[in-house]
């Protein structure tokens, strides 16, 4: 960490800087075997938030490469040169400035795009994609509610679909919550009384700081802590949370579980990276309770959206990757009973209806 914020301060390119970064699950577990360097996760989430410009410029650069990658195995697939591309958003981006953060995260994204070798680029807002998706397979006309249910955003598009007409939407709403949200909330509640939360003297915000991994900042204020006075085994175990890598590896236990606890009653996290035999149970009633403060405010959205377009739709599409969680697929089928639910593809319907605007954009 210090290396790299030493290199931060020198006038460096984001180039240079990321020439030899390493992306995706790759990434993590270069962290971990490393042990060294600057882990940063879900840099979509960041494009919102009050930026230095030396980390405007690393995010910009990590987007920039993912882009480039893109275009150049797009341009290798179809064996022309890709210069246009259409850009999903979400209808509301994570920010801690306002509506100030939307306007930042699509500057981000056009520059990273320039960089990259796009001469032109477009935005969809991902739930009218995903309206796109599951138009090309809907045979009959009929009314649809899309609900995009991802790790930073929730959002939802109503829109009329099937048949050989258009889709055509009628309005999209969202919210800057997600299954991030409920990992936070499950770490705070199931994870942190392991290092005292609730029962030293330590502020919740240190917490709130280890656990938020999204936040390089906040990563940051947790390691300059010190833990030397706090009682045993909090304050060693909250010093072994502060060596490099652990608290990504704590997050992904937490994500873990999170996903597990869908299917199944129980599950055992083992945190041996932190002390010797350290392990932790939750249960799916654990999950449920910390996954209360974003189901309700999911449920106040899908209400917001039965109240604006009057009613149920013939049908609800699902889709996002927190899509797969039955506590959410729940909420969405109380939301409007009238309604048929459909299950998309979680990963790839986003993805599947962006191409098929473009396709009809030629």
């Amino acid at each position: 960490r210090q290396w790299m914020e030493k290199r931060m301060a020198e006038p460096r390119s984001s180039s240079q800087l990321l020439q030899n970064a390493v992306y995706g699950d790759d990434a993590l577990e270069t962290y971990f075997e490393e042990n060294e360097g600057n882990l940063v996760q879900s840099p979509k989430s960041m494009l919102g938030y009050n930026l230095h410009p030396r980390a405007r410029q690393t995010i910009t650069g990590i987007a920039t490469h993912i882009l480039e990658h893109i275009r150049l195995t797009a341009s290798a697939q179809l064996g022309a040169p890709v210069r246009e591309a259409l850009l999903g958003r979400p209808v509301q981006f994570r920010s801690s400035i306002g509506e100030a953060g939307n306007d930042q995260a699509l500057d981000i994204l056009r520059e990273a795009a320039g960089q990259a070798g796009f001469d032109h680029i477009d935005f969809l807002e991902e739930p009218a994609a995903a309206a796109m998706h599951y138009h090309a397979e809907s045979r009959d006309r009929h009314q649809a509610v899309i609900v995009d249910i991802g790790g930073g955003t929730t959002d939802i598009a109503h829109a009329e679909v099937g048949g050989s007409q258009a889709p055509r939407i009628h309005r999209a709403w969202g919210i800057a919550r997600g299954g991030t949200d409920i990992d936070l909330a499950l770490s705070l509640s199931g994870y942190m009384p392991l290092f005292g939360r609730g029962i030293t003297r330590v502020p919740t915000h240190h917490y709130v700081e280890a656990a938020t991994v999204q936040d390089m900042t906040r990563q940051r204020e947790f390691r300059q802590h010190n833990y030397d006075n706090v009682d045993a085994p909090w304050g060693a175990r909250l010093q072994a949370l502060q060596d490099t890598g652990n608290t990504a590896r704590l997050y992904r236990d937490v994500e873990r579980a999170k996903i597990a606890l869908s299917g199944a009653s129980e599950h055992r996290s083992t945190l041996d990276y932190i002390a010797r035999d350290l392990h932790v149970d939750n249960s799916a009633d654990g999950l449920a309770a910390a996954a209360h403060g974003y189901l309700t405010q999911i449920r106040e959205l899908l209400a917001q959206v039965r109240s604006d377009i009057g009613g149920d739709p013939d049908a609800v599409f699902l889709t996002g990757g927190m899509s797969r969680a039955g506590y959410l697929r729940q909420a969405a089928a109380e939301a409007f009973p009238g309604a048929r639910m459909v299950h998309g593809e979680p990963s790839l319907g986003v993805v599947q209806g962006l191409a098929l605007a473009a396709a009809s954009r030629d």
